[in-house]
């Protein structure tokens, strides 16, 4: 498959790329270079930055309530085309390794988060009106003004999408900067918008490495940020946030905990515990992180999951019957290999039984450490790796839990309500029981991050508000003074 050509839109018009022959974009099943990375010359920036303030000055996109709400619901038509979804999911599959079957079941819910922002808006999460000392009395959202969204490579489209879709709702021109190693579905997004007709500088793609994002970032025109990534990105953009009072929505990863108590289904908690460490081959921000099993379950727990890898299909991410592909590129590859080897030269054993035959990729077979100190398991590895700890006591399993200092996910396993009781003392924004899903619990909850897991919370409603502050107008009686 050849990938769409990179180049930026800015202004309602295309423009070609600088490029970084450098760097390039490779085929994590092969390794074999794609495409270079490119980035986008001071001018380009400076007329993305202008033409979205020109449109927040105009007002008239940030007014037009029913207007928005139709022009996302035009982008959700246009992207639902069979043919468009897949060629996603291919380059998604491609270039993130991610098998294709969960790439297909997550670009098909790229209509959808354009369609549900379209609903936000219709919904009336924008407006209300209610009585006050002299009549009506207007709660209103308005957009800050324009925003820097900035994606990250796992999840490049219903993340990027998601972001995309709330700003638009809520009628901020977007700035959108994609991931330099997987900027395709964000092309095809605006494709999109460039065919549905948006009003120019609503929306802006901003192709190029963490360069290009910091004259944006530290220009006053843009007034919010919604971040995904590392830990290290999200503090340098808290910091250049902070001399403006920037909103930063920052999501920013975790160290997930997965507790099997006493009286849990080992069987289940061992499926569990393999797609937690397979699904999107670990490169997921609500992967596992540690797995924190009752000392009496230990021995069988880990000989049934061993059982479940062995039988884990390792292959291309193309491949219909893989289960499991490889990791996204070389220094992800290699990232994970020194945590690996990091973890072990601490006294930890590697623990894997996944086949990892003679392939050419970023390949890296699933595996479970055993034997750390939890004090050296404290920050999440970012690809297919959980260490193991054991507890007597669950005063012991919710300090095991709550140890790192990230909040994002957990999962817990025992009987239902006493698994219940368990989670909801874990420090953490979502905890799901006795089962591990790739979708959230309910759609209209929020997704919370405590600690160092990011800042704010997203959302089908949450996300669209974040980019809007309030204004409450109405009729006021007038006091007198001295009373």
């Amino acid at each position: 498959m050849k990938l769409a050509a990179q180049r930026h839109y800015v202004s309602g018009r295309w423009h070609a790329p600088v490029v970084n022959a450098n760097a390039s974009i490779f085929d994590a099943n092969t390794r074999l270079a794609l495409q270079f990375h490119v980035s986008a010359e001071a001018d380009l920036v400076e007329e993305a930055l202008a033409s979205a303030q020109a449109c927040h000055s105009a007002n008239d996109w940030a007014r037009d309530h029913v207007g928005r709400a139709d022009a996302l619901e035009r982008i959700a038509a246009y992207l639902s085309e069979p043919a468009r979804l897949e060629a996603i999911a291919l380059a998604d599959s491609i270039t993130t390794g991610v098998v294709i079957g969960v790439s297909r079941r997550l670009t098909n819910m790229l209509p959808y988060l354009f369609s549900g922002a379209a609903n936000v808006i219709r919904e009336g999460h924008l407006s209300e009106t209610a009585g006050g000392p002299c009549g009506p009395v207007e709660h209103f959202r308005h957009p800050w003004g324009p925003t820097l969204l900035i994606s990250p490579w796992n999840g490049p489209t219903p993340i990027g999408a998601h972001k995309l879709a709330s700003a638009l709702a809520a009628g901020a021109p977007a700035l959108v900067k994609p991931s330099s190693w997987t900027p395709h579905s964000a092309l095809a997004m605006f494709e999109a918008i460039e065919a549905c007709g948006l009003p120019i500088g609503a929306a802006a793609l901003i192709l190029g490495d963490r360069h290009v994002i910091g004259p944006m970032l530290h220009d006053s025109r843009v007034r919010s940020v919604s971040f995904t990534g590392g830990l290290s990105g999200g503090r340098a953009i808290m910091r250049a946030c902070s001399d403006d009072f920037k909103p930063a929505q920052l999501e920013l990863g975790g160290n997930n905990a997965l507790v099997v108590l006493e009286g849990a289904d080992i069987d289940a908690a061992a499926t569990a515990i393999v797609f937690g460490l397979c699904n999107l081959n670990g490169q997921w921000c609500r992967a596992l992180g540690r797995l924190i099993v009752a000392a009496p379950l230990k021995t069988r727990l880990i000989d049934a999951v061993l059982e479940e890898l062995a039988h884990v299909r390792l292959g291309s991410s193309l491949e219909t019957t893989s289960q499991m592909g490889p990791q996204a590129h070389v220094r992800q590859f290699d990232d994970v290999h020194s945590a690996i080897e990091t973890l072990t030269a601490k006294g930890g054993c590697a623990l894997t039984a996944t086949p990892l035959s003679d392939l050419p990729g970023y390949f890296i077979a699933p595996t479970l450490i055993d034997g750390c100190d939890p004090q050296d398991t404290l920050h999440e590895v970012f690809g297919p790796v959980g260490a193991i700890h054991t507890f007597d006591t669950e005063s012991q399993a919710l300090a095991l839990a709550n140890g790192p200092p990230f909040g994002l996910a957990g999962y817990v396993f025992g009987p239902e309500e006493h698994a219940m009781s368990f989670a909801r003392d874990m420090a953490v924004g979502g905890v799901k029981v006795n089962g591990y899903s790739l979708m959230s619990l309910n759609g209209d909850f929020p997704r919370g991050a405590w600690m160092l897991s990011g800042l704010g919370e997203e959302g089908r409603r949450e996300t669209v508000r974040f980019f809007t502050g309030a204004r409450v107008v109405g009729v006021s009686p007038q006091d007198s003074l001295g009373v």
